[in-house]
């Protein structure tokens, strides 16, 4: 990462921060959230957030968050499922262990089982009509990409038909479009001394058997996780199914500020939300 990009990226950081703060707050008084945990690690965890009544629609959503599979929590990332909620969706949160002290598979496993407890969860409430969408940033989006595309899913019991969609942002879903040292270093303490990097990499998933649409969104100016990311992966499952995937290039997008699109901070939001409405 260059010197001009860390710096554009730390300055906007605190602004962010406050939004997210006023967001969190905002949703909590309005929406209603159920915790659970699903094994037995405190990071293991999972948030349901729901809309109000009256207004759910038939697909729900699983949101997994980024921070380099090193940090982050499904609590900091209560804003997203705020914003879907306000549009009538239901929308899971996964946690999921952490490395270095934890490395692949776990994060994906982690991921994995979280989907199926809380998509479980919400068949038990009568409220899950086998319909979801996975979406992710950064880590996270490599995470729900590898489950959308790999063979975790069905050995655990989760039928794919069910995913109508998965939507990646700023993810790094090709590594070997992941060139700067931060990233590399990232992808290292993610993949352990053991070095399974082919198995962990969506890309190298991509077959003629695949059939879920993604849509990936990316900023031109992202200095963490380069933008031919998203830009190869869609462009080798149109190879394979044209027309399954959709890429959105954000003119001076950065990494962090992305999260804008979660409160109608940019114009790309509303392309966004027509790509989720109409899958």
């Amino acid at each position: 990462m260059s010197i001009k990009g860390l710096f554009r990226e730390y300055m906007t950081v605190s602004p962010l921060l406050m939004k997210v703060f006023v967001q969190n707050k905002s949703g909590s008084a309005r929406f209603v959230k159920e915790a659970y945990h699903y094994g037995p690690d405190k990071q293991q965890d999972v948030l349901i957030i729901h809309p109000e009544e009256g207004q759910r629609k038939s697909t729900t959503l699983f949101f997994c968050h980024g921070g380099g599979w090193r940090q982050g929590t499904p609590q900091t990332f209560r804003f997203v499922a705020y914003f879907f909620a306000s549009l009538g969706y239901t929308t899971i949160l996964a946690g999921y262990r952490k490395a270095p002290k934890h490395v692949f598979p776990a994060q994906t496993d982690d991921v994995a089982n979280a989907l199926k407890f809380g998509v479980d969860k919400l068949k038990e409430q009568g409220l899950y009509q086998d319909k979801v969408v996975l979406m992710g940033q950064s880590a996270g989006a490599h995470i729900v990409t590898y489950l959308a595309y790999s063979d975790v899913l069905p050995k655990i019991g989760f039928d794919k038909k069910a995913i109508k969609g998965v939507m990646s942002i700023s993810g790094p879903i090709n590594f070997k479009e992941c060139r700067n040292g931060y990233l590399t270093r990232a992808i290292n303490d993610f993949i352990g001394k053991e070095g399974h990097k082919e198995k962990a990499d969506p890309y190298q998933w991509l077959n003629a058997d695949v059939n879920i649409p993604i849509l990936c969104i990316h900023g031109d100016c992202d200095s963490v996780v380069e933008p031919a990311n998203s830009i190869s992966f869609v462009s080798k499952i149109n190879e394979i199914s044209p027309g399954l995937g959709k890429l959105i290039i954000i003119k001076g997008g950065l990494h962090s500020n992305l999260a804008k699109l979660f409160w109608k901070g940019m114009a790309e939001h509303a392309d966004m939300c027509e790509w989720i409405d109409s899958i």
